[in-house]
């Protein structure tokens, strides 16, 4: 994509994308008998999984800091920081990707007492690879373009 409307697509694409992975975050992650547990309540959940201590509090202090990464990352390509924004998105698809992609490749744990629910981390995943690719996109994209003058000449 080499033209100004290829990056607009791009960017927009990287939108959904953000859109669509803090969706997921908000599905559920979790499962137990017959309750189902988002992402954020699995974090309250830490303590139980031996990260109660400063780990506990980095990996939810990222976590939930992803909202607001993605906000920033739309905010500062609608005030035309079009790379910078490609840049928060690649760091965001990121974080989000890699943690979404650990709970898949974990998958549904059908039967079992306590498992994973596969549809927040696929959507998450999902997202997380559309911004990844949006973003890319807009970093790749050529926005300048020749001006000819009459004497032929760029």
């Amino acid at each position: 994509m080499r033209s100004a409307a290829g990056a607009a697509i791009a960017a927009g694409i990287m939108t959904v994308g953000l859109i669509t992975s803090i969706t997921g975050t908000f599905l559920p992650w979790l499962k137990s008998g017959m309750t189902t547990r988002d992402s954020y309540e699995v974090l309250s959940l830490r303590d139980l999984a031996g990260l109660d201590g400063v780990a506990g509090g980095v990996v939810t202090s990222v976590w939930v800091g992803l909202t607001p990464l993605a906000m920033i990352a739309a905010v500062l390509y609608v005030v035309r920081f079009r790379r910078i924004a490609a840049c928060v998105g690649l760091l965001f698809g990121t974080i989000s990707g890699t943690v979404a992609l650990l709970a898949t490749v974990q998958g549904d744990s059908k039967g079992a007492l306590v498992g994973i629910s596969i549809a927040g981390p696929a959507v998450t995943l999902a997202g997380a690879v559309l911004t990844i690719v949006g973003a890319i996109t807009v970093l790749t994209s050529n926005r300048r373009s020749a001006v000819i003058t009459s004497g032929g000449n760029p």
